[in-house]
């Protein structure tokens, strides 16, 4: 009964942390990016900002962050959704959001306690 609970517990958290969206072309850097599906948004990331910082989109679409700074980075969201590698100069990762909802993120190389402007907020719409 215990290995019966412990299993569908884990079920459930594996479920809950892979729906919503599905990652797709992460390129961390030093090779040229393919190009962006159709309708999909980007968000730049440089000088320790996201730009724009918050989005609004539709269900299935795919946002593209691409890294123009000199230093490293990440966009990983606060929930667990989604954690690109490590971005260096020219570094791209795409996610398609699949379900509405709420989703903030930020670098984790430079967490929001350090840098507290350094977040963003994706909104998905139906």
């Amino acid at each position: 009964m215990f290995l019966a609970r412990v299993l569908a517990i884990g079920a459930f958290a594996a479920t809950v942390a892979c729906s919503g969206s599905m990652p797709t072309n992460p390129n961390p850097g030093g090779q040229t990016p393919s190009p962006p599906p159709s309708g999909t948004v980007g968000v730049t990331i440089q000088d320790f900002t996201f730009s724009p910082a918050s989005l609004t989109i539709k269900a299935g679409t795919t946002v593209r962050w691409t890294n123009n700074g000199p230093s490293a980075h990440t966009t990983t969201s606060d929930m667990g959704v989604w954690s690109s590698d490590v971005l260096s100069v020219g570094g791209t990762f795409d996610f398609t959001f699949t379900q509405p909802g709420t989703y903030p993120y930020h670098c984790s190389l430079h967490p929001p306690n350090l840098y507290p402007g350094f977040i963003g907020t994706v909104t998905v719409t139906q």
